[in-house]
């Protein structure tokens, strides 16, 4: 082996001086990333996390349950640093960027100050590249690329071994069965008679839920699509009630969409509709989710990581895509699944959207059968970038 003891880096949502769950998809990067690691390396390997500050009781006790044998240190080289952090980063032998949108200036600090102190290598797996990205890659000895597009684009890097391995949040597999059946008990959710929504926004509002400036441009972009986008959430619901006798959780990836569950989506359901909904009230976390997830009959809506822990755990999830996605979408044609990716500027947007789900939820066996064909290529793709750049 290359390499007996990496350190990944991640976990970078901090308020209050602790590292938080606010986007389930942002959470699952870092146990994703460490799943499908062990899932191809040896048990001998040594893997330690270096987040920004310490985590949430609850993102630690979920974390714990699957990786006991892992530990998360905190903390900058360049202040005062822990004694953990020091020894994590003298005993690492690479410096792992964790699968993500890219290499966010925090994470290219710690990484300058990581070379800096040790010489040692560092890599970048399962992230996403844009132009302002691509000098960073050139620190890499490696860096594998969530979706096409950033494939392309860190081409033009100096960075000597590149190229495809999808997000990691593919294999996110921490899924808390016991609260997630407890989760369904209460509201009524029978496994495999139920699916899932989720509505979007262009901009995530985190001005709401940090303190830091509202941004007007944003609020105004985010009104104006908000009808277009969600439309087809709606129609999708009334789809699944009358036609397919289910019911459906409106349900939220980042914390800020709770808001928008009622007023934009189940508000605006007809009465009779309405009781076959469940409404989210509060946020969760992606173990729950997961759990919830893998006993539904599909994910749709217009988020992406939660259509990505479906379809990585044998779900349909069907992405309503927005320009502000960027290229992570591409990933959905990269693993044979384009059919399910519904963009927002065709002039048959809502249609399309609706068709998608009925021919989803009408012919399960067919589904199955692109769930599978997705897998192998997620498979393929984790074994060759980790054969090659680790072994």
């Amino acid at each position: 082996m290359r390499y007996h003891n990496i350190l990944v880096r991640d976990f970078r949502t901090v308020k209050n001086n602790q590292v938080i769950n606010f986007n389930i998809g942002t959470t699952a990067h870092c146990p994703g990333t460490l799943a499908v690691l062990k899932k191809y390396l040896p048990e001998t390997l040594k893997f330690t996390v270096w987040a920004d500050a310490p985590l949430e009781t609850e993102l630690a006790d979920m974390m714990n349950s699957r990786f006991p044998d892992v530990e998360i240190v905190c903390g900058d080289l360049a202040a005062t640093s822990p004694a953990a952090l020091l020894k994590a980063v003298d005993n690492a032998d690479l410096f792992l960027v964790s699968s993500g949108a890219g290499i966010a200036a925090p994470v290219l600090k710690s990484l300058e100050q990581f070379q800096a102190r040790t010489g040692k290598a560092a890599g970048a797996y399962g992230i996403g590249c844009t132009p302002s990205v691509l000098a960073r890659l050139d620190h890499m000895e490696f860096a594998w690329l969530r979706d096409p597009l950033s494939a392309e684009i860190a081409r033009n890097s100096r960075c000597p071994v590149k190229g495809f391995a999808p997000d990691a949040v593919f294999d996110f597999d921490i899924a808390d069965e016991k609260n997630a059946a407890e989760f369904m008990k209460k509201y009524e959710l029978v496994p495999g008679k139920f699916i899932c929504c989720i509505p979007g926004q262009r901009h995530t509002p985190r001005w709401q839920f940090f303190d830091t400036p509202a941004n007007p441009e944003k609020i105004a972009e985010n009104q104006h699509f908000a009808e277009h986008d969600n439309t087809p959430l709606r129609k999708i619901i009334e789809l699944a009630v009358t036609k397919y006798h289910l019911k459906v959780l409106i349900c939220p990836e980042q914390i800020t969409e709770i808001a928008l569950i009622r007023p934009l989506i189940f508000d605006r359901l007809p009465a009779e509709i309405q009781k076959a909904c469940v409404p989210m009230d509060e946020f969760w976390s992606p173990d729950l989710a997961l759990g919830v997830y893998r006993a539904s009959l599909g994910v749709f809506g217009v988020e992406m990581h939660s259509q990505v822990m479906a379809v990585g755990n044998n779900v349909p999830g069907v992405l309503l895509r927005h320009p502000q996605f960027g290229s992570k979408s591409e990933m959905w044609k990269t693993i044979g699944l384009e059919d399910w990716l519904i963009h927002t500027e065709l002039p048959d947007y809502c249609d399309r959207a609706v068709q998608t789900v009925d021919r989803i939820l009408g012919n399960p066996d067919e589904s199955a059968q692109k769930l599978r064909r997705a897998r192998t290529i997620i498979d393929q793709a984790n074994r060759q970038a980790i054969g090659q750049s680790f072994c």
